[in-house]
């Protein structure tokens, strides 16, 4: 018999076993209903919440001594009566959070827990090596995750949802394995689903914002944004540690995705620092993330949301979760999102709509297979090219409310993504598991576009251009994992190898040409006014890319070898193949082919070492390390003189670190020092007159500068999890000094690669639950985003001209120089518990209003003012 036990009037008695089975048992209806007694709480508290009970129970039967814990917590606490028949009970006296209450109880029976919510337990049985439950996944059995369970529920182990933590258990980027942040030797970082509740964080970009190391720099529109770590650009995403995808950002404005992403339907994200050569094949040495989707669950949960903010800001979510049949066998989970916004500044709004479902069924006992799907459509008035500066880079000061752009911009998107999962465990020590997904998004982009620095005598100089632009790219991605442990040497080894595969078809892109003739209208940006300029008619197209397809295969075998018990020492192996296929061609006004340039190239790449670490377990919950990570990454598209591809740039990523878990597991602690080189990369060939590549798109020859490096070092710490029980921390402070180092860097030499990487970043968030009498439904959070200097410099041509060898060149130019000072931008957050199952909160950002540019531009444009204050009050149910 399997026992709930909660403290509603029809289920709080443990003589009225027989009617808490009946009436307590969750069942699925059209609505997902549940008797109100049962409803499951999953707010910002913590897993097992922090009230204190004043208990006193003696050794007893565990049944009886479980009911009557039950009654005086108000916890539903599930098990099978006669798997704890003839087992008694610890004593328990004194006062005890709900979690520790059960520690004690549980001791010495074999029993340990997982907490499905809050207020809801579910016994089951411990391994034989495990005295106390640590918080994260309960493992079974070996090392395979379908013997593992998240904590509400999940078949995810590195499932945050309904710990109530900023730290998890378990993560797999870098690793492919679920492992701690501790026994990562590389920097790992994680953003909780009780951060995002928290901070309100509900897209990707503002996610990726709160991570440790990120700076964000605002790409070519709104819409668009670039994330940088240590210096470099992070151009590596993938969704449940499958084979990386091609964004946008990562690849150029026609070719990948642009990652407008609802984090509604995901659990959290996954941050790796530095380069990850051996499982992502090529990408710069900025990091990589792992976005982690929701999965069903092994109960029934439906989560209703509401909040509205600051510029009309809307938005509601429902995510309902349940057994669909089977006993259980058989499960779903859907996420509905809408959302409707203005922006601090004028005219540009955007709306969003995210459907995404996902079954998951036990086909046996050691096959788990999922399939789902996600469709998100958006309708946006974008902003494009942010505002411009004074020739010599001197700000403007426009209001913050400035929006250089036109009532009549419009950007549409429609993302659609399948995917499929299986894994399967072989034996009690292997698993196999494949990943496969398929993504679709087609836009159309026609905007109105101010460029041009303001001449600081006259005030005039920017002009209005139009451009229309349609982006498709339709992406297949898959990636197969065995992993497993050996015994070796007296010690358990540890094994992960596979293969992963991406196809990227951009062949539906089209440029046209321009809405407007020469010379483009003067637009004055002192007094813009959005409607002041009718919408041009469409334009015909005159670039098209009927073929855009590029292909990369990637073999991989990372072996953990442990030969004392303290000492590990992962070694990998990495084979990567690289292949590109294009057809550009120009058209005239009359459709007809002006020119047509098709270009392919591959190449390949076997490293026997790109990755190699050692650690050293300095006590349980202490480990140090080093670690270095090569760097490849192809260059086939770029032609020397002799038109042939220039070799790969390369380099290394080294790494040493310490990293630690305290209060059992509920805090976790790391430190590194890193240095990145990278070499061989572009210089363009000035041997070679500009006009000598007579391809019609390109302009230049280029040849690889062996000692022109690009070289990133400095520091990064950080802590999240839990300080006390009614306590979440969540502390990033990154060092960075990045710069162009050789021979051949000329006047780059010294200079920063990326002037917008501040030298010091400090991202900070806490939560509090006060535990006094009258104050404990309330939760506390504040948080602050502070950094140093970032600036940008060069010049801006104040004058084109037209030359019939060399084309458009600048005639006069001025130098500009722009620097943002050191700023801090604070937040907070109130919350309220209604009742059992709806919470309240008010999150406030930017709570002193600082004025500051968060990406401080050239002086044409690309300067984008950070947010000024805001607030957002959300209700959130949990039935």
């Amino acid at each position: 018999m399997m026992h709930r036990v909660d403290e509603t009037t029809s289920c709080r008695r443990s003589q009225r076993l027989s009617a808490l089975v009946a009436g307590c048992v969750y069942t699925l209806g059209g609505a997902f209903w549940s008797p109100p007694g049962l409803a499951q709480q999953r707010d910002a508290e913590s897993a097992g919440d922090s009230q204190v009970f004043s208990l006193s129970i003696p050794a007893q039967a565990l049944g009886a001594a479980l009911l009557q814990l039950a009654d005086a917590t108000g916890t539903q606490i599930v098990f099978e009566t006669t798997k704890v028949r003839g087992l008694k009970s610890a004593p328990l006296s004194g006062k005890f959070p709900r979690e520790e209450a059960l520690r004690v109880l549980l001791s010495g029976t074999g029993f340990t827990y997982r907490f499905s919510s809050p207020t809801t337990v579910t016994l089951v049985l411990a391994p034989a090596d495990q005295a106390t439950r640590t918080l994260g996944p309960v493992r079974v059995e070996g090392m395979n995750s379908l013997a593992t369970a998240g904590i509400n529920g999940s078949t995810d182990p590195t499932a945050t949802e309904g710990t109530g933590s900023y730290t998890s258990s378990a993560l797999t980027i870098g690793s492919k394995a679920p492992l701690s942040i501790r026994e990562t030797p590389q920097s790992v970082s994680v953003v909780t689903q009780q951060r995002m509740q928290d901070q309100n964080l509900t897209d990707f970009t503002s996610t990726l914002n709160q991570s440790t190391g990120v700076t964000l720099v605002q790409g070519a529109s709104s819409l668009e944004t670039n994330f940088y770590s240590r210096g470099f650009q992070i151009t590596r995403f993938q969704i449940d540690g499958g084979a990386p995808l091609s964004t946008a950002s990562s690849s150029g404005s026609s070719h990948g995705f642009f990652p407008l992403l609802d984090m509604a339907q995901y659990d959290h994200i996954e941050l790796l620092r530095g380069a990850d050569g051996l499982f992502n094949g090529y990408g710069n040495p900025g990091g990589a993330v792992n976005l982690v989707r929701k999965r069903p669950l092994d109960h029934r949960q439906v989560v209703v949301e509401g909040a509205i903010g600051s510029w009309s800001n809307r938005r509601s979510v429902i995510d309902a979760a349940a057994p669909l049949g089977f006993d259980g066998r058989l499960r779903g989970r859907t996420v509905l999102s809408y959302q409707d916004r203005d922006y601090f500044y004028d005219t540009a709004n955007d709306n969003h709509t995210l459907s995404y479902g996902i079954l998951e069924a036990d086909v046996t006992p050691a096959t788990v297979i999922g399939a789902g799907v996600s469709m998100t459509r958006m309708n946006a008035l974008p902003w494009a090219s942010g505002l411009p500066r004074y020739g010599n880079g001197d700000d403007l000061k426009l209001p913050r409310d400035t929006c250089l752009c036109t009532d009549w911009s419009r950007w549409n998107f429609e993302t659609t993504e399948v995917f499929a999962q299986a894994e399967q465990e072989i034996g009690d020590d292997w698993n196999l598991k494949f990943n496969v997904t398929r993504l679709e998004q087609q836009s159309r982009l026609k905007v109105g576009t101010v460029n041009g620095a303001v001449l600081p005598d006259s005030g005039t100089g920017p002009t209005l251009a139009g451009s229309i632009n349609d982006y498709s790219t339709l992406q297949h991605v898959a990636d197969v994992t065995l992993r497993g442990a050996f015994p070796l040497f007296g010690e358990r080894q540890q094994l992960v190898a596979g293969v992963n595969y991406q196809n990227v078809d951009a062949g539906g892109y089209q440029g046209y040409g321009a809405l407007f003739s020469l010379p483009y209208p003067p637009a004055d940006v002192f007094n813009f006014d959005p409607s002041a300029y009718p919408e041009p008619a469409n334009s015909t197209p005159d670039y098209v890319s009927p073929k855009r397809r590029q292909i990369q295969w990637g073999g991989y075998a990372n072996l953990q070898l442990t030969f004392w018990s303290r000492w590990h020492m992962p070694l990998g192996v990495r084979w990567s193949r690289y292949e590109y296929e294009s057809l550009d061609q120009g058209l005239t006004p009359e459709g007809a082919i002006s020119y047509s340039i098709p270009t392919h190239y591959t190449s390949e790449d076997l490293s026997a070492l790109p990755y190699l670490s050692l650690s050293y377990d300095l006590l349980e919950n202490w480990t140090a390390y080093a670690s270095y990570t090569s760097i490849y990454n192809s260059q086939a598209d770029y032609l020397d003189k002799q038109r042939q591809p220039l070799d790969p740039m390369t380099g290394s990523n080294w790494e040493a670190g310490l990293k630690g878990e305290l209060f059992d597991r509920r805090l976790s602690f790391s430190v590194a020092a890193y240095r990145i080189e990278q070499k061989n990369f572009p210089i363009r060939d000035r041997s070679v007159p500009y006009s000598s590549n007579d391809t019609g798109i390109t302009c230049c020859f280029y040849t690889a500068g062996n000692s022109y490096v690009k070289l990133s070092q400095g520091a990064d710490l950080e802590v999240t999890g839990a300080l006390l029980p009614n306590w979440q921390l969540s502390v990033g402070y990154t060092y960075n000094v990045n710069e162009y180092k050789g021979e051949n860097s000329g006047e780059n030499e010294d200079k920063p690669l990326s002037s917008y990487t501040p030298k010091h970043l400090l991202k900070l968030w806490t939560s509090y639950r006060p535990l006094a009498a009258g104050w404990n439904r309330f939760d506390f959070g504040l948080g602050v985003n502070a950094q140093t200097d970032s600036y940008n410099t060069g010049s801006t041509c104040l004058e084109y001209r037209f030359h019939p060898e060399i084309g458009e060149y600048c005639a006069s130019s001025m130098p500009y120089d722009y620097t943002q000072g050191a700023y801090a931008v604070f937040s907070a957050r109130a919350g309220y518990r209604v009742d059992e199952r709806w919470t309240a909160a008010l999150n406030v950002g930017n709570l002193g209003d600082r004025t500051y540019y968060q990406t401080p531009g050239h002086s044409q444009f690309g300067n984008w003012y950070g947010e000024p204050r805001s607030y957002m009050v959300t209700l959130r149910g949990t039935f």
